[in-house]
């Protein structure tokens, strides 16, 4: 029996039809199994996308951060049967600081076919627009959250910019971003360059790079929508 085919779709956070390529909606109305790491949010972006009819007679399985390892297999079944499915997150590429990479590797091991789609990426939209090094750089995902851990990271992670030539991106949940931000002036070195890149693709899009000092002089009050921090030491 031929197997199906699992497609990677990514979600942007502002309106899709920018940046979503048009074959998208295309495919997203054929699929009729959709793995979701949040249905509510997912079905009203693809409503924006395809329509709310076209979502009728489609199954939606959530996959989030609270799936256990072994109800994955259960996520394929019907990909084993020669149904295509979608995996979409909730914003971003899904498998990158997002839940499905485990399930996609489960999909190799299976034999069914993996595609990923071109998408929005918040990541690589802030790099390629911070100036700092696009061709050597590491994403740390997320930084611990206490704060001690937090800075130590952010210490160790500054001395391999260093070292490395290399810069460092991560990102952080709208409510924290403040309290990170505030971390990352306390923390990095005066000369260490600082791009913050909020909102991306959004109508409050706002990327600004400098020095860690010059934005100690005026700290920013920064909106609360998902952002992209990058340093380079």
């Amino acid at each position: 029996m031929t197997k199906g085919t699992l497609h990677l779709i990514s979600t942007p956070i502002g309106p899709p039809g920018p940046v979503l390529a048009p074959y998208i909606a295309e495919l997203l109305s054929r699929i009729p199994y959709i793995i979701v790491e949040n249905e509510k949010t997912c079905k009203r972006v693809l409503a924006s996308i395809i329509g709310y009819d076209a979502l009728n007679g489609k199954t939606f399985e959530v996959l989030d951060e609270h799936t256990k390892m072994e109800t994955l297999p259960s996520l394929l079944e019907g990909l084993d049967r020669g149904t295509d499915g979608a995996l979409l997150s909730e914003a971003g590429s899904p498998c990158v600081a997002d839940p499905g990479a485990g399930l996609v590797a489960l999909a190799h091991r299976r034999g069914i076919r993996v595609v990923p789609h071109p998408g929005p990426s918040s990541i690589i939209q802030a790099l390629m627009a911070s100036g700092l090094n696009g061709q050597r750089f590491l994403f740390e995902g997320y930084l611990p959250i206490k704060d001690g851990e937090r800075r130590r990271r952010m210490v160790e992670l500054e001395k391999l910019s260093l070292s490395q030539k290399m810069s460092v991106a991560f990102i952080e949940t709208p409510y924290r971003i403040q309290t990170l931000m505030g971390a990352l002036l306390v923390t990095l070195r005066a000369d260490t360059q600082l791009c913050v890149a909020s909102g991306l693709m959004t109508d409050e899009e706002w990327i600004y790079t400098d020095t860690v000092g010059r934005w100690k002089q005026k700290p920013p009050e920064l909106p609360k929508n998902p952002t992209v921090f990058i340093f380079q030491g």
